[in-house]
């Protein structure tokens, strides 16, 4: 993200109109792989493809906000690995998690997860090192974090509807689960 479209981010969220329409969109993997002509897999095993692929969006359309701009990412499979998820690859599809969680009484007994050393967080921290100079050449920056939440990260440990039942069945220890998961962003 460049640092006027930065700047015209945040005055659109401070509500300030802007002159002419402004167009956002989050850059990731479900589309920019198969729009690029890359295979998934290659999208993610390969810095450079994953460079070159954020690059060819970005002068594509040059006067598009994408968030958060250069998207280091494994798909889904980011903070759900540093957990301990088995990840599932796949050439041409996205790639996966395994549940870790099988039921709501387990809720609340993950490990806590280092970011600098454990699951995919470490590469995609380096992808964003080892690239930061090529970005910075073209304009672009990282402006802020690239994770998700508590919510979409205790989904993927869980499985969605086994969480949502928790949530009805026994918030108060559901709620462990956000509880371990929000420290680990904060880090």
């Amino acid at each position: 993200m460049t640092n006027e479209q930065w700047d015209l981010l945040l005055k659109t969220i401070n509500g300030e109109t802007p002159q002419k329409p402004v167009t956002g969109f989050i850059i990731d993997s479900p589309w920019i792989p198969g729009w690029a002509g890359v295979s998934t897999l290659n999208f993610y095993s390969s810095e450079e493809t994953w460079f070159q692929t954020n690059k060819k969006v970005i002068e594509t359309f040059p006067d598009t906000i994408f968030l958060p701009g250069f998207w280091s990412e494994f798909g889904m499979l980011t903070e759900p690995s540093a957990f301990g998820a088995k990840l599932i690859w796949n050439e041409f599809n996205l790639p996966h998690a395994d549940k870790i969680i099988s039921d709501v009484s387990q809720a609340g007994t993950l490990v806590n997860p280092n970011p600098k050393t454990d699951g995919l967080l470490p590469l995609i921290i380096q992808r964003l090192l080892n690239y930061q100079k090529p970005m910075l050449e073209m304009g672009h920056e990282t402006k802020f974090a690239i994770a998700r939440g508590p919510l979409n990260i205790a989904s993927f440990l869980m499985g969605t509807s086994e969480l949502m039942m928790g949530f009805m069945m026994d918030p108060e220890t559901s709620h462990q689960t956000f509880e371990q998961i929000h420290p680990v962003l904060s880090s």
